[in-house]
């Protein structure tokens, strides 16, 4: 594996995190058909749901990666979890047990729903970082310059 290989992978990291935490958010909801860990599993979905974004910023922070990108990047993933942080607090609140779940079908699309949104989110961004082009504080300053 080269220089770049290496570099590119870095750079993807943050959106992996966040994509790691997508797929176990969505994948914790198999949990849930056990009566005593129906709140926990959705509980965790929850927890999970709200880390994507958060682990998105923290690993892009570590990594020194754009600002603007992980700004972006963590509004995207916020607004992408509301369908499914909805789904789960219908769930936990409203639905409780896994028997009054089985008939449900208005709570499960709208998981589905939110569920995807996050991972092509999630997906996005792991993609879009290493793709983007790695401004410096020099690049900027000329940028600014030029553009008066």
């Amino acid at each position: 594996m080269g220089l770049s290989a290496v570099k590119t992978y870095i750079r993807a990291l943050p959106g992996a995190t966040a994509l790691l935490a997508s797929f176990l958010s969505g994948y914790s909801w198999t949990w849930s058909g056990d009566p005593s860990s129906f709140a926990v599993a959705h509980v965790v979905s929850t927890i999970l749901c709200l880390g994507a974004p958060l682990a998105f910023v923290i690993v892009g922070r570590l990594l020194s990666c754009r600002l603007d990108l992980l700004k972006l990047g963590a509004v995207l993933l916020s607004i992408a979890s509301i369908p499914l942080l909805v789904a789960n607090g219908i769930y936990v609140f409203d639905i409780r047990t896994p028997e009054n779940a089985a008939g449900d079908i208005g709570g499960i699309s709208l998981a589905l729903l939110g569920w995807a949104a996050l991972l092509v989110t999630s997906l996005a961004c792991t993609i879009g970082l290493p793709v983007a082009r790695n401004v410096t504080s020099e690049q900027r300053s000329s940028d600014t310059f030029s553009a008066r």
